[in-house]
């Protein structure tokens, strides 16, 4: 992947010869706090809503006739512009997603609150979201992360289209990067195209006003009742280094050994395997920019819940005193490795990761440097880092029969 910056327009490309789609993904990076939770993924489904030149069925036409695929995802650090297309669709693509984030009318404000509104009620009848909701609103209180589901539909009504087009301008001064993938030969008439058309892609590197938050003061439970449930869903986890700390690898191989390698995974193994306690467990670590989360999650019936949170413990703490041996040690770092290389195959992929790593400050090289401090994590770096979750403050979120409530909750 080269780098450019072109008059202060961050452009990211990788010629990839012999293949018949390219993938370009715009990235814009959020740093300050919303006014009101959802306006940022409000934002990011009303760019795809019409211009002043095309409706909103308009547009899906286009796109369609042209098989040119296109996304915007809101993220807790970004917003993403995705898009894929063949070869001779270049300029197509590039105007059609020029006039969306010039021209946007938001003209469908109302109708697009709606069906957000729909959405979330229609996702938080599932427990699983509803677990995951509670567990990442309590961890994250009042921090801008804590955008979840139940904190947008408390807040949707408040937001004005003013206050969308506030967040539209703020966009448009964020940091940016453009990352393409595809079989382009004359890179600079490429480089040329954008410093041309793509002058609203330059930079302004302002203050990022989002705080830190890297640990709980307290261990905290969180009890939501659900008589009906056959099945208990519990969430467990603490705030722990991101991906900017040396223990961030260390931390990967503790995730991969614990609980996230699938059937091979120590809390797949000992509690669903050898104790029948799960229908499904798992581990999980989430780097952010401002955060990093660390959890075991289990679906299982509501009479095992107090033997699954020991399990959770006794996991963790067999890994603690005892350090795995160098098989499982080297299993987990060559599934690591393995999934990074496996979502780095085609353009759109490639495109993604090194625009995130761009946007996040990582450099277009971390996943291969990634990979060699995977390799240097020792096993009794395992230990350490199962150590430091054990010590960590944790918050645990549990959806039940309340008959089953534990007394601590």
């Amino acid at each position: 992947m080269e780098q450019f910056n072109i008059e202060g327009i961050n452009i990211l490309f990788k010629r990839m010869p012999k293949t018949p789609r390219i993938a370009v993904n715009f990235f814009f990076k959020t740093n300050k706090k919303e006014k009101f939770y959802g306006v940022n993924a409000l934002l990011s489904r009303l760019l795809l809503q019409g211009t002043k030149k095309y409706s909103a069925l308009e547009l899906s036409k286009e796109f369609e006739q042209e098989c040119i695929d296109i996304t915007f995802k809101a993220k807790q650090d970004y917003i993403k512009a995705g898009l894929i297309f063949l070869n001779e669709d270049f300029n197509k693509a590039m105007e059609l997603f020029k006039d969306l984030i010039l021209n946007s009318t938001f003209d469908d404000f109302e109708k697009e609150v709606l069906k957000i509104k729909g959405e979330i009620i229609s996702d938080l009848d599932s427990p699983k979201m509803k677990l995951t909701d509670a567990f990442i609103k309590n961890i994250f209180k009042e921090h801008p992360y804590s955008s979840t589901h139940t904190r947008i539909l408390d807040d949707i009504d408040k937001i004005t289209k003013e206050d969308i087009l506030i967040a539209h301008k703020e966009l448009l001064k964020a940091e940016k990067v453009i990352s393409i993938v595809g079989d382009i030969e004359d890179k600079d008439s490429l480089l040329e195209y954008f410093k041309k058309n793509f002058d609203f892609m330059k930079s302004d590197i302002s203050k990022d006003e989002i705080e830190d938050i890297f640990t709980l003061k307290n261990n905290e439970n969180v009890w939501l009742t659900k008589d009906d449930a056959s099945q208990a869903q519990i969430l467990q986890g603490c705030l722990i280094d991101s991906f900017n700390s040396k223990n961030c690898a260390k931390l990967t191989v503790l995730n991969n050994i614990l609980g996230s390698s699938g059937l091979s995974s120590r809390l797949f193994v000992n509690l669903r395997d050898k104790q029948g306690l799960a229908y499904t467990v798992r581990s999980q670590y989430e780097t952010l920019l401002h955060s990093g989360i660390f959890n075991m999650y289990i679906g299982t019936a509501p009479t095992n819940i107090q033997k699954s949170l020991e399990g959770f413990y006794i996991e963790l703490k067999k890994l603690a005193d005892c350090p795995p041996d160098e098989k499982e040690l080297q299993g987990a770092k060559e599934n690591i490795a393995g999934r990074i290389e496996y979502f780095s195959q085609n353009n759109a992929q490639i495109a993604s990761v090194n625009g995130y790593n761009y946007i996040m400050g990582l450099g277009l090289d971390y996943n291969d440097n990634f990979i060699k401090e995977v390799s240097k994590v020792s096993a009794d770096d395992v230990s350490a880092m199962a150590e430091l979750v054990i010590n960590s403050p944790k918050l645990t979120v549990i959806i039940a029969p309340d008959k089953f409530r534990p007394a601590d909750f």
